[in-house]
């Protein structure tokens, strides 16, 4: 499989995007997760630990000021070729690692 270069940032003209899916680029972005736990541990393995990396994939809504949103799941419109409602959406801030688009 042929890896992908990640990028930061991904162009997007939002004020042109409109109701039209197929204008909006599906990403995949890795982001680092936080990790905790209440359980009694060293300090040497605390300081071995590593944070998770999680993989979200769905359409880029924008990136703006460090946030990034996306969106992964909408509604068609019933009478035209558009969307209407979206659903399961998710906004990360600056710990994004990195992003790709089909």
């Amino acid at each position: 499989m042929k890896k992908r270069k990640l990028k930061k940032l991904i162009p997007l003209k939002t004020k042109t995007l409109g109701k039209d899916i197929s204008k909006y680029p599906f990403v995949e972005i890795r982001w680092v997760d936080i990790e905790g736990d209440d359980g009694w541990s060293s300090l040497s393995s605390l300081d071995k630990d590593k944070l998770p990396v999680a993989v979200s994939k769905g359409y880029l809504l924008s990136q703006r000021k460090g946030v990034t949103r996306i969106f992964r799941d909408y509604i068609e419109s019933k009478d035209t070729n558009t969307f209407e409602d979206i659903g399961i959406f998710l906004i990360l801030g600056v710990f994004l690692l990195g992003m790709s688009s089909d």
